[in-house]
């Protein structure tokens, strides 16, 4: 028993220690970098700036502009833009009031990126015990991509709830799970993917499972509710409409319209104009949207309806981060920093070695990528990028298919 506490007492030091030192190297490097962030270039927190600015003028998401982002992330960036201007005038991307900007933003989402590592630790003591979860801990502290793509965007929002709605519902808590994943949609579409394997694993118990999509339902739409009630409707559903046409980017179906460059929703003065809210900025789909959705949902049929021990946190890990691939491989389109929500889910999945050649892969590729982004807009060496990182997403999901279903493996780390 002893021995045990004295364990217990070892690890909380540690992932203090881990919590310190991650803190204190993303605040010296925040404090300490260029208004251009780390690769002195053009960053996401530019067009946030652009467009809170936009306030200025009496404009604000979905009550008299339309926004690809959903509400969470659309005002934590106004948010810091309004108590920026308590203290400072407006300028450009070069001013002082940009630097302060993105130090005060860099601050906002530093709590979540905290969040993102104190969950990745919980998840992984309540999957895989105290030991492996503290080595995951150092981990992800250590890695290069998180840190780079905090100062880059504000991934770790989305990134955040998703984790914390996999907590909750670990540890038993399933409305609480759902609330957090509503949140999750509600900062970026993409944790809607959650959704799957929380109703498969809840479907037994059928009104459980049907509170878990209600919950998850309504809370994005009540994010949305103060904008309609100041007449926002129609700019919401612009929003939307925005969402669904724009066109494919950085993925085979990019490849296979011919559309080398990064997604793009047009410059952000169109956000002022509804009509241009459908306006399709790259080439259209070759191959309808409609048949890609029913030939992954058919994939995903194949695997959904398989048995699996619902009462094993790993199998729930396992069918996630497998869902999460298949919906990438659906996905039109494909960012660089969407890798951050990739790379917890691959640590959990397989925490003794094989999660981190996975990541260092990622790293690999999307660093190279970057570095040579004026080459990579040339179709050939955009589609060697593509098709390696696809590849790799299959080949990933292929190894969590065989630790759910092939016998004599089950249970096996990686």
């Amino acid at each position: 028993m002893i021995i045990v506490e004295m364990d217990a007492a070892g690890d909380s030091r540690q992932m203090k220690t881990i919590l310190t030192l991650f803190i204190a190297a993303r605040l010296t490097i925040l404090f300490f970098y260029s208004p251009q962030g780390l690769l002195n270039a053009y960053t996401d927190y530019y067009y946030y700036y652009r467009t809170a600015q936009l306030s200025e003028q009496g404009y604000y998401p979905f009550v008299n502009m339309w926004y690809e982002y959903p509400p969470i992330t659309a005002y934590l960036p106004q948010a810091a833009y309004g108590l920026t201007r308590q203290a400072l005038p407006p300028g450009d991307v070069y001013s002082f009031s940009y630097q302060f900007f993105a130090r005060l933003l860099g601050v906002i989402l530093l709590v979540f990126d905290t969040g993102v590592l104190v969950l990745l630790q919980a998840i992984a003591a309540r999957v895989w015990g105290q030991a492996r979860a503290i080595h995951l801990a150092w981990v992800y502290a250590a890695l290069s991509l998180p840190l780079l793509f905090w100062t880059y965007s504000h991934q770790a929002v989305a990134v955040f709830f998703l984790l914390l709605a996999i907590y909750l519902f670990l540890e038993g808590r399933p409305l609480g799970s759902a609330a957090a994943l509503g949140l999750g949609i509600a900062a970026k579409i993409t944790p809607v993917f959650l959704l799957a394997p929380a109703l498969k694993f809840t479907w037994p118990q059928r009104g459980r499972a049907a509170a878990y999509g209600l919950v998850a339902g309504i809370v994005p739409l009540l994010t949305y509710l103060p904008f309609t009630l100041l007449g926002g409707w129609s700019w919401i559903a612009a929003s939307f409409t925005a969402m669904a046409r724009v066109g494919s980017y950085g993925t085979l179906w990019a490849m296979i319209d011919q559309n080398w460059g990064p997604g793009d929703y047009g410059p952000l003065e169109t956000r002022l104009q509804l009509d241009q809210a459908g306006v399709i900025q790259a080439n259209p789909s070759v191959i309808p949207g409609v048949l890609i959705l029913g030939v992954f949902a058919l994939l995903y049929a194949l695997v959904y309806f398989r048995p699996v021990d619902r009462s094993d946190p790993r199998h729930f890990i396992w069918f996630t981060t497998l869902t999460m691939i298949i919906f990438h491989l659906w996905s039109k389109g494909w960012s660089p920093q969407w890798v951050v929500m990739i790379i917890p889910l691959v640590l959990l999945s397989f925490p003794a070695g094989g999660g981190l050649r996975w990541v260092l892969w990622f790293t690999a590729l999307i660093l190279v990528e970057w570095l040579f982004s004026a080459l990579t807009q040339a179709p050939v060496m955009a589609s060697i990028f593509i098709l390696l990182r696809t590849l790799l997403l299959v080949w990933i999901g292929w190894v969590l298919v065989r630790r759910l279903w092939s016998p004599g493996r089950l249970g096996q780390l990686s």
